[in-house]
């Protein structure tokens, strides 16, 4: 299969370990991967300067980039207000690459995805439709198991340790700069997350491995909350919290994925979209994807 990767995932498989580092690993052993030269481009230049990269750096992020098909012909026009300039020229480049599917993190081209000439999915669509749920396994349905060992908990274990770890170097610098409140929430939560998967691994029950699974589900909520009111407020703006806000969004959802029962899975997909507008702190399109909803129910 010839997939194109949008630039979102290429840096999100760079500045996180998690989904889109698994994903691209997958996409290059298993698949054809392309990207344009706009991709790379703006790659570039996302990790140059939204994350402070240095030359070396980036030369060695431009590495993994070796074994994949650059194409350099211009994207052709697509027909004017479907998406915005930048995803209008995206879509066209994978379109003139001949590519199967678009893996974007993109939300405004996932929402349209239906009405696109070419499959577009998101990283975690594509991983579950080339079948690479192993690493982000959903637990079995059983509750008569005396001890519960879950096959991605050491994992997800040391994720949320590393995790933990940056909170603790970022919050001693938001701590010099006297946001006593809001560095204390950030550093309960961002910390509590591995505690309570920690706790989990020695569950003697599945039902206490849910209960510290989902209380540490809710830490990563949270540590994302802090961070994007630290984002958002502009207490620090010379500090940059992007990674942050990226991991703490793939604890919750690789979290989430354990500790949903079948039903949860089973949710409308407005409101699995409602809820990721809400965890990216965009309540109001949120609402207003609902207030839509409801008036179409309306008789």
């Amino acid at each position: 299969m010839k997939v194109f990767l949008d630039t979102n995932v290429l840096v999100s498989a760079v500045i996180s370990r998690g989904l889109c580092r698994d994903l691209l690993r997958t996409a290059l052993e298993e698949h054809d991967v392309v990207v344009s030269q706009l991709v790379v481009d703006e790659f570039e230049r996302v990790l140059r300067d939204k994350f402070g990269a240095t030359q070396p750096a980036l030369d060695r992020a431009l590495m993994l980039l070796d074994d994949v098909e650059v194409t350099k012909k211009p994207p052709t026009a697509l027909e004017a207000g479907v998406l915005e300039t930048n995803d209008t020229l995206i879509l066209n480049a994978a379109i003139e690459a001949q590519a199967d599917v678009l893996v974007t993190g993109d939300h405004g081209m996932l929402v349209q995805a239906n009405a696109l000439p070419i499959d577009v999915v998101s990283p975690r669509g594509f991983m579950e439709l080339t079948s690479q749920t192993d690493s982000y396994p959903i637990p079995t349905d059983r509750d008569d198991e005396p001890t519960v060992s879950e096959p991605s908990t050491d994992t997800i274990s040391e994720r949320a340790f590393e995790f933990a770890i940056s909170i603790v170097k970022l919050c001693r610098i938001l701590g010099e700069k006297s946001h006593d409140v809001i560095v204390h929430r950030l550093l309960q939560a961002g910390t509590s997350i591995g505690a309570n998967i920690e706790g989990a691994t020695t569950a003697q029950s599945r039902m206490e491995f849910l209960s510290k699974m989902s209380a540490a589900s809710k830490d990563a909520r949270e540590a994302n909350y802090w961070l994007r009111l630290v984002d958002q407020s502009g207490i620090a703006p010379e500090v940059d919290v992007a990674s942050h806000l990226e991991e703490s969004l793939e604890l919750f959802r690789l979290l989430t994925d354990i500790v949903e029962t079948p039903a949860d899975r089973a949710r409308p997909p407005l409101l699995e979209e409602v809820d990721e507008l809400r965890i990216r702190g965009a309540e109001s399109v949120a609402q207003e994807l609902l207030d839509q909803a409801r008036e179409t129910e309306r008789p």
